[in-house]
C-alpha cells in the first residue's frame, strides 16, 4: 500500500498574470492551479498545495510557503527540478524539503512579512514597472513613517479589510513597520502575525495619501478609532505588493 509523504516548499512568483493564489471557478490561471497541475504531472495523486497566505490578483511573492503530499517519498531536489520543468516562467519552487506529517503552511505560520514599493521617478524603468506603484514626487517618507507608527500592536483592523465575514474576529497584531528610502523608491515592510484580506494594500493607500500631504499625520489612528470608511483612501495598486517571507519560529 502506497504511503504519502508531506513536503514544504518556498514558492516565488510574479503575480501580474495570475488571478491570485487560490483556485477559483471563474479564473483559470491562479498560482495554486498551476502548481497543482505541475505536481500531478510529476507524481499522479499529489495533493492540492496549501499556502501560508492567499495573495490577491496581481500580488507577487518571493517567499510564499506551501505544503503538499506526494504518494511515496522522493528526493526533494528531484521534486523541485521536475515540478519547475512543468511550471510557467512566472512561478518557481525555490526550495523543497521534507516536512512533518502534521505540518500546515497556514496554521503553523508565526508571522509574515509583506513589502510594498512605490517609485517617485517621473519615468519608471520597464524592468521594475511591474513591481512598483507610482507615487507623487512630493511623497515624504518621513510623514509616512510617522503615520505608520500608529499601526504597531494588537488592534482591530476591520476598517482596512475587504469583505470581512461578519462575526469573525478582525484583531491582528502588527509587529513592525519599516519605511525606507532608496533613490526614488519608498519601501514599507510590514511584519504581522496575520493579515486580513486587502489589509496591507488598504493601509498603503492611506500611507501614500499621508506621504503626499493629502491626509493628516494621524489618519491611521483616526481610522482605527472611528471606523469611518469615508476617511479611507483608494487601495494601493496590487503590483506594488510582495509577500516576502513567512516564519515558523518566534
Amino acid at each position: 500500500m502506497s504511503e504519502s509523504a508531506r513536503y514544504r516548499a518556498v514558492v516565488s512568483y510574479v503575480g501580474t498574470e495570475f488571478h491570485g493564489w487560490q483556485i477559483q471557478a471563474n479564473a483559470q490561471r491562479t498560482v495554486q492551479a498551476v502548481v497543482e497541475r505541475a505536481l500531478r504531472r510529476f507524481r499522479g495523486g499529489a495533493s492540492r498545495p496549501v499556502a501560508a497566505g492567499r495573495t490577491d490578483a496581481g500580488v507577487h511573492a518571493d517567499g510564499q510557503v506551501v505544503h503538499f503530499d506526494l504518494l511515496n517519498e522522493a528526493d526533494p531536489i528531484r521534486i523541485r527540478d521536475a515540478v519547475n520543468a512543468h511550471l510557467p516562467e512566472d512561478v518557481r519552487l525555490l526550495t523543497v524539503e521534507p516536512a512533518a506529517p502534521a505540518f500546515h503552511a497556514r496554521r503553523d505560520a508565526v508571522w509574515k512579512e509583506y513589502l510594498y514599493r512605490w517609485s517617485r521617478a517621473p519615468v519608471i524603468a520597464p524592468k521594475i514597472a511591474p513591481l512598483v506603484a507610482p507615487a507623487s514626487i512630493r511623497s515624504d517618507a518621513g510623514r509616512m513613517r510617522e503615520a505608520a507608527a500608529g499601526l504597531i500592536g494588537e488592534r482591530d483592523f476591520r476598517i482596512f479589510s475587504v469583505r470581512h465575514p461578519a462575526g469573525e474576529s478582525a484583531v491582528r497584531r502588527i509587529l513592525g513597520v519599516e519605511i525606507e528610502e532608496e533613490g526614488a523608491e519608498i519601501r514599507a515592510l510590514f511584519r504581522g502575525d496575520a493579515f486580513l484580506r486587502g489589509m496591507v494594500r488598504s493601509i498603503c493607500g492611506v500611507l501614500a495619501d499621508v506621504a503626499r500631504g493629502k491626509a493628516p499625520l494621524d489618519r491611521v489612528e483616526e481610522l482605527l478609532s472611528s471606523g469611518d470608511r469615508r476617511l479611507l483612501a483608494p487601495k494601493a495598486p496590487a503590483k506594488g505588493l510582495t509577500l516576502v517571507r513567512v516564519s515558523y519560529t518566534e
